[in-house]
């Protein structure tokens, strides 16, 4: 295999991975926009997401086994609904400062991470793909099936959620309330209702991304965390509060990842990504779509 191929094939997991990080930073974003919360339990919340959908595709619960896709929108359905559950419990924390705020949230993806552990245990275990193991050889590029299948949805997500943010009237709704809750209010929009709807939606992204990588990476209560963090590098990169910053963010820092770990070194592939992004940010403080974000009061 020639550079240029190893280079391609490169690129391609870094989309993969990065299709990841741009679901999780998703979650950042939205939630920021819409309730001025920097929500640090979402690495939690897309490992809860990951297990409430792959215990039923491996036959955790009952010895029930249910067909990938199957466990796909069960595990979005019940992470959505985990989601419309946690917004009666940011509400107060959006309206603390950012110290309260923040010790809050991280305080509840400990609670998260431990239930897991009472649940289903400290010990993590591998998912089966549901496609088949061996490589895609495309032009002597080799690439996995499943990370075929993570880019691919990933970016039906993606566009879905713009179609529905821009077109449709609950879509509007979720936008005219993020940008001013009071005059959203006067309008007749339920404000609340709107912001659960954004915290379901998020979780929903957080759940889809982790049953998709499930069969790539290592399921277990503390697979959360460096997603997580990585996800939320991924949301200031691109802009914190922008939908499409969230997906380039998440992109690039993926990207960055790879390559830095195939040509360089896997043992400075963290440390090289997020010096791309404290660089970026000096270079460009809003992010590389560089939104502007109303402050809520």
């Amino acid at each position: 295999m020639n550079t240029t191929s190893i280079f391609i094939q490169t690129l391609i997991g870094g989309i993969g991975i990065g299709s990841l990080y741009a679901l999780i930073a998703l979650g950042y974003s939205m939630v920021y926009r819409s309730m001025g919360l920097v929500n640090f339990a979402h690495g939690s919340i897309y490992m809860v997401g990951t297990y409430l959908g792959i215990i039923w595709y491996t036959g955790l619960v009952l010895g029930l086994h249910v067909s990938y896709p199957v466990a796909f929108i069960i595990g979005v359905l019940l992470n959505g609904l985990l989601g419309v559950l946690l917004e009666r419990i940011f509400r107060p924390l959006a309206k603390l400062d950012l110290m309260f705020m923040l010790l809050g949230t991280i305080g509840l993806g400990f609670v998260l991470d431990n239930l897991a552990v009472i649940i289903f245990g400290a010990e993590g275990f591998a998912v089966r793909s549901p496609l088949p193991n061996a490589p895609i050889n495309i032009a002597g590029i080799l690439v996995l099936p499943q990370m075929l299948l993570l880019i691919c949805v990933s970016a039906l997500l993606m566009v879905g959620l713009q179609v529905f943010l821009s077109t449709t009237k609950t879509g509007k709704a979720m936008r005219a309330s993020a940008m001013d809750h009071d005059i959203a209010s006067a309008m007749g929009i339920p404000v609340n209702r709107m912001n659960a709807l954004t915290l379901a939606i998020g979780s929903g992204l957080a759940a889809a991304a982790g049953i998709l990588a499930a069969p790539i990476v290592y399921v277990n209560p503390a697979m959360g965390a460096a997603v997580g963090l990585k996800g939320f590098a991924a949301a200031i990169l691109g802009g914190l509060g922008s939908i499409p910053g969230a997906i380039a963010g998440g992109l690039v820092f993926g990207v960055v990842e790879a390559i830095s770990a195939g040509f360089i070194s896997s043992s400075y592939t963290k440390g090289i990504a997020f010096f791309v992004v404290v660089i970026v940010l000096m270079l460009k403080p809003s992010g590389i779509v560089g939104e502007t974000v109303i402050e809520k009061v």
